[in-house]
């Protein structure tokens, strides 16, 4: 049966055409793959979740690209969403096929036209669109086969310590990187010879030497400097032998800020050093221009490229970056060499580490390894969930990977600050990473989110009010869902979550039960409580991308579509669903501590901890190389005092940093990570067979 009469609109899958109003039409494959996996489920809703397993195996998407499939399907087949005809969407579950399936009637039926029941023909028909159905499904979804590319090969380190920041050389035979020593405050720089197997100590001084990258020739290695007082990012001669590298010519290139971490630099072909530098509301791309001596000629700032880098091609001198597209995280890849080329969307995707192997060809990182090809949209894991991934290198010339696993402790802990003996206590405990930390208005009461792990099969929420000693668990959140906001109600009675996939839960924190609102809206922002406690106010966006005003009731659990647009409540109520929040809250705090601090400085901490204001002023954590400390800012007097020392920050394992306070300013919440251990781990390319 080569043909399916929807409603009556004629389906012909084998040749990718339907005909409607009595033209026929081409149909795009991905399009009738979910046209005839819909038509498998007549009348059933087939989740989200289900439509991606169909339609992306082994492959990295996201709710988005079924809600654009889904609209674009509805414009073939000139389906109204307001009034369907054919795809009807179930709120918080899925989409379900409300049109009618026969069987496209041949010429004689057409010209007889007889109009009795045939029970057999239709069971026989039932039989067979089944099997059409699942073998067309089948094929246009069998995911080209394709062998994982990459073997374990071997654990590197395996000592008490941190190792990250690791780069390879240009040939694929030295692996360069930072070591931090147990119960060391300093990295040290070294070198792993693949020849020979040994790792090199490079640089062994007081001073913090970090995030090293080699020049496009090989015959360089830059690194960063760290003392108390200054950074400077130097370059020593490596093209020596490399026992003689330690006695190597070595050169200042230029200063770098001590706000900033190291922020990786990645040097081009053309005698450029490319790196992210954090603007007030966004990362930009800036670079460093050298001469043949590696003196610095020219600084130079790529206004026209946005996001953070990942990796870059020293050829090509092309970019992967992690970008914003219409408010959701993609890798895209970018010239600039040439500004006039379009930047290329590759995934959509949020992953914290990325690099390039080959053309559309990347290896990318979270909590697993993996390895992609765009073109063919295959993707392969490369290693178990091992712990924590913090840093990834990738050899092209030597077909290599390596990357930094372990385990990390973020916890979170209270300061009364009206008591100048108060120290950190811990509320959460140490062997998790706990994030999110949220403090009621009255100060009574904290939350915070454990993130999944190993132990954690998915995020947890846990609340603890202050006179007791023990946290308790408030609500389990989905597989894969990462936590955007804890907001305690006026009242205390409820804890509003909001994720970053723009899902909201009310927990009862009492009857210890939670309610999702606002599944079918999209875009939500802008969420507070009521004064009340008693409803909950947050904004969506239309199909035109205007804004909408709503108001959830508890009580009856219904919406109500405000006519007019709410007073936003002012800046120190507001929280990070607010649109331009961040921007918001800088622009406030940075001309009032600009006579403090440097502006650069400030904003390179703002990025690490957002300030949070309460009645009387504000707290906010500066940084200073590896050194964290928290201040205070009186908006009465406009003074600035040091609250307390918050310790080192050593290396960025890409777990949010978070502050906050009560109301009157009485109590602070602040996680912070107190030790991280990391190990490297090889992996090389499985050769392919010759015959």
């Amino acid at each position: 049966m080569s043909r399916i009469l929807v409603n009556d609109v004629l389906i012909e899958p084998a040749t990718l055409k339907i005909k409607i109003s009595g033209q026929w039409q081409a149909i795009e494959a991905k399009q009738m793959a979910l046209l005839l996996l819909l038509i498998e489920h007549q009348g059933q809703c087939v989740t989200r979740d289900n439509i991606i397993e169909k339609l992306w195996p082994n492959t990295l998407v996201s709710d988005n690209s079924v809600s654009q499939l889904i609209v674009q399907l509805r414009k073939t087949l000139k389906d109204n969403k307001a009034a369907p005809k054919f795809i009807k969407t179930i709120p918080r579950e899925g989409y379900q096929l409300i049109a009618t399936i026969s069987e496209p009637p041949s010429i004689k039926e057409k010209l007889l036209a007889p109009k009795v029941n045939r029970p057999i023909y239709w069971l026989l028909f039932g039989g067979f669109i089944g099997l059409f159905i699942s073998t067309a499904v089948s094929y246009l979804n069998q995911p080209i086969k394709q062998v994982n590319p990459f073997k374990y090969d071997s654990r590197l380190t395996s000592a008490p310590g941190l190792e990250v920041y690791l780069r390879y050389s240009p040939n694929g035979r030295f692996l360069a990187f930072s070591h931090l020593g147990e119960n060391q405050s300093q990295f040290d720089l070294a070198v792993y010879d693949s020849h020979s197997k040994i790792v090199h100590s490079l640089k062994n001084s007081s001073y913090s030497e970090e995030a090293p990258v080699w020049s496009a020739d090989g015959k360089w290695l830059a690194y960063y400097r760290f003392d108390p007082f200054r950074c400077e990012v130097r370059a020593i001669a490596v093209d020596q032998t490399i026992e003689m590298w330690r006695l190597g010519k070595e050169k200042k290139l230029f200063d770098c800020e001590l706000g900033y971490g190291p922020r990786k630099l990645y040097w081009l072909a053309n005698n450029h050093i490319v790196f992210n530098t954090q603007k007030i509301n966004q990362q930009i791309v800036e670079a460093y221009e050298l001469d043949e001596q590696l003196n610095v000629i020219n600084q130079l700032q790529y206004a026209h490229i946005k996001g953070q880098i990942l990796d870059a091609d020293t050829e090509s001198q092309t970019l992967l970056l992690k970008s914003q597209i219409n408010n959701q995280p993609h890798l895209i890849s970018q010239s600039i060499a040439d500004p006039l080329l379009s930047r290329d969307v590759l995934v959509n995707s949020n992953v914290a580490l990325g690099a390039w192997y080959r053309s559309k060809q990347i290896i990318t990182a979270d909590d697993q390894l993996f390895f992609s090809d765009i073109s063919k949209q295959t993707r392969f894991s490369l290693n178990d969930k091992a712990g924590l991934i913090g840093d990834l290198a990738v050899s092209q010339a030597g077909q290599l990977v390596a990357h930094s696993e372990g385990y990390a402790q973020v916890s979170v802990y209270r300061l009364k600050t009206d008591d100048v003996n108060s120290h950190l206590a811990p509320i959460s405990s140490a062997t998790r990473i706990d994030v999110t930390p949220s403090l009621s208005r009255d100060g009574d009461y904290y939350a915070f989110v454990s993130l999944q792990t190993q132990q954690n099969v998915s995020s947890e929420v846990w609340v603890r009010n202050r006179l007791k000693a023990n946290a308790e668990l408030a609500y389990t959140l989905e597989n894969n869902e990462v936590a955007k906001l804890l907001l305690f109600s006026p009242d205390n009675q409820y804890l509003a979550l909001m994720t970053e996939s723009n899902k909201l839960v009310i927990i009862n924190l009492f009857a210890k039960s939670a309610v999702k609102i606002a599944s079918e809206f999209e875009f939500v922002r802008n969420v507070y409580w009521a004064e009340d406690s008693r409803s909950l106010f947050f904004t969506s966006t239309d199909e035109n991308g205007q804004p909408l005003s709503w108001n959830f009731t508890l009580l009856d659990s219904g919406y109500k579509l405000l006519k007019e647009s709410q007073n936003w409540p002012p800046l120190r109520e507001r929280n990070v669903t607010f649109t331009h929040y961040a921007e918001d809250l800088k622009s406030y705090l940075l001309p009032k501590l600009a006579s403090y601090f440097d502006e650069s400085q400030l904003t390179a901490s703002f990025a690490l901890y957002l300030p949070t204001l309460h009645e009387n002023g504000a707290y906010f954590v500066i940084r200073e190389g590896h050194n964290l400390s928290l201040y205070q800012f009186d908006n009465k007097n406009g003074q600035i005092s040091l609250i307390k020392e918050l310790g080192t920050y050593l290396y960025d394992i890409n777990t949010p940093l978070s502050l906050s306070s009560d109301k009157e300013g009485q109590y602070i919440l602040i996680n912070r990570i107190d030790d991280i251990e990391m190990d490297i781990v090889l992996h090389s390319a499985i050769q392919a067979k010759t015959h």
